[in-house]
């Protein structure tokens, strides 16, 4: 009688543990703010971002900054993480209608302004995405669903595992943590490619996968030269490996 009380005291404490593990899984976190549509935008525009704050499993800062006269928003988005990604970004959407948010792809933000430099960033950024002209039709846009959770992307955990020790030799990861920490979902095309980007010590690395899961290290990686500054980079290396055309 007594080993079963000691058996049922030791169930509870592991249970609390293992709840507590899986809910600092990113797939677990709900957005639960007032902007799931600049929420969407950031989390389809922003190289690793994962939709919260890491330290403590909170909801972003989103801050409206400014709306022109036919409905853009230009707004900063910081998961105020140490690194990973830029600790402020400004971002642009152009609209949002029928659960979608609409945006220009690439380059529809700006990340890791200085004070000095911020009026000028503004200015390019504004111009780039039509600030105060009349709206483009919807062709001209990226489309994404409006969402409050990260999406997982298609590619499984064991695969993750793989390519990231092929994306960084020597570097270990341990088989029970959660590969998705490390590989981070980006997007995908409307034909069944999709990106993520590898996370090492200051060093990003952009994977690209083809439809059919497969993954060459020769052709489908890219080496972030700067997290603050890469949408020309990236720009180039989608269409070189045929992002939204047919396979």
């Amino acid at each position: 009688m007594k080993k079963k009380l000691i058996t049922k005291s030791l169930i509870l404490p592991i249970m609390c543990v293992l709840l507590l593990l899986t809910s600092c899984i990113p797939r677990e976190f709900e957005y639960r703010g007032d902007y799931p549509e600049l929420y969407s935008v950031a989390l389809n525009s922003l190289l690793g971002a994962i939709g919260y704050e890491p330290s403590k499993m909170l909801s972003p800062t989103i801050t409206v900054l400014e709306t022109d006269n036919y409905g853009r928003i230009l707004f900063s988005y910081s998961e105020n993480s140490v690194g990973d990604i830029p600790d402020f970004s400004h971002i642009i959407i152009q609209k949002s209608d029928d659960g979608y948010a609409y945006f220009y792809s690439h380059y529809n933000f700006v990340s890791g302004l200085g004070r000095h430099s911020r009026d000028e960033a503004f200015y390019d950024l504004k111009e780039a995405n039509s600030w105060n002209r009349e709206m483009s039709d919807d062709s001209k846009f990226e489309r994404v669903r409006i969402v409050r959770r990260k999406e997982d992307g298609p590619i499984s955990d064991n695969q993750l595992f793989d390519v990231y020790h092929e994306v960084f030799p020597g570097v270990e990861l341990n088989r029970h943590s959660n590969p998705r920490v490390h590989m981070r979902f980006f997007r995908t095309d409307d034909y069944g490619r999709s990106i993520y980007i590898g996370i090492g010590d200051r060093v990003y690395i952009v994977a690209i996968f083809q439809p059919d899961y497969s993954f060459d290290l020769e052709t489908d990686t890219l080496d972030i030269t700067s997290i603050n500054n890469y949408q020309t980079e990236l720009r180039l290396f989608m269409e070189a490996n045929g992002w939204n055309t047919p396979p």
